[in-house]
């Protein structure tokens, strides 16, 4: 897969080697439900014989537009929704760095400047997708700002357990501890990427940017630092510090890449815990 990033420098005339058929969206997450958008790109491609591309943004425009002056809660880094993609066998990721500029653009200038010039035959999104200026574009605005020659296809929402599948939907879930209901709605457990600090006294996990993290409390994960997965608990603070529990960690080094899947909350340790930091007991390795 080739990944391509676009500003408002680039001559999309010239980035564009042949047509395509796109899955716009933002896929925080790369769901069930993106996934679906992203397998409808390719069932089309595949039958007017031509490749697929993914369309996405970043940062996400509610940092940009957004009235809250909440920071936005991600996923995924672009990096890894990328490898994602990769493995989805698409083969183009072009990503759309959103400014503020970007989101002054009219529907129809957001489909002229962007899509023709990449030379899209064809979009596949989810059903409530919108663009342009204060999202007035949808997909039934599309053909005709396209003059026309990009067609459409709209995706309807997956759902489980009689919930919409939705990236905000995951964020909730998170917010809430809930990880062992996560591979419903992602088709796997949630992972994440950081580093691992070993001490004497304690090995602390350090996630990179762009994930979400649970609330306080102890986790059944899966964790890998180069060796092969395996399972162990992690305590998360309420300073939102990640600690190790065990079993105990072996390594040459100080600090370890990991990647840690996040399986479920362990409630009895978690109010074993609780009780004796009310007590100030600490944790320590061993």
């Amino acid at each position: 897969m080739k990944t391509i990033i676009i500003d408002h420098q680039n001559d999309l005339d010239l980035i564009a080697s042949c047509p395509v058929v796109a899955a716009l969206g933002f896929f925080d997450g790369v769901h069930l439900g993106h996934q679906k958008v992203i397998q409808t790109a390719k069932n089309l491609a595949e039958k007017m014989g031509v490749k697929t591309a993914v369309i996405s943004f970043f940062p996400h425009p509610k940092e940009i537009i957004g009235k809250t002056g909440k920071r936005v809660q991600y996923l995924l880094p672009p990096a890894e929704k990328a490898k994602k993609f990769s493995h989805l066998d698409i083969d183009y990721f072009y990503l759309i760095r959103f400014t503020s500029e970007f989101a002054r653009l009219e529907p129809k200038e957001f489909v002229q400047k962007y899509l023709v010039p990449l030379q899209i035959k064809h979009v596949a999104a989810g059903y409530d997708f919108t663009y342009g200026r204060k999202g007035k574009g949808s997909l039934d605005t599309m053909e005709e700002d396209s003059g026309y020659s990009i067609t459409v296809t709209k995706v309807e929402n997956v759902k489980r357990n009689d919930e919409k599948i939705s990236s905000t939907l995951i964020r909730n879930k998170i917010q809430s501890g809930l990880m062992e209901e996560l591979p419903d709605y992602l088709g796997e457990f949630y992972e994440t990427k950081g580093k691992m600090i070993h001490t004497d006294a304690k090995d602390e996990l350090i996630l990179d940017r762009y994930y979400m993290l649970p609330p306080k409390g102890c986790y059944d994960v899966a964790i890998d630092i180069g060796k092969g997965w395996f399972e162990g608990r992690v305590l998360v603070t309420k300073q939102k510090k990640i600690y190790w529990l065990g079993p105990s960690i072996s390594s040459v080094w100080s600090i370890s890449r990991v990647k840690v899947k996040w399986i479920a909350r362990s409630f009895d340790l978690t109010l074993e815990i609780e009780e004796k930091e009310e007590k100030n007991l600490v944790f320590t390795k061993g």
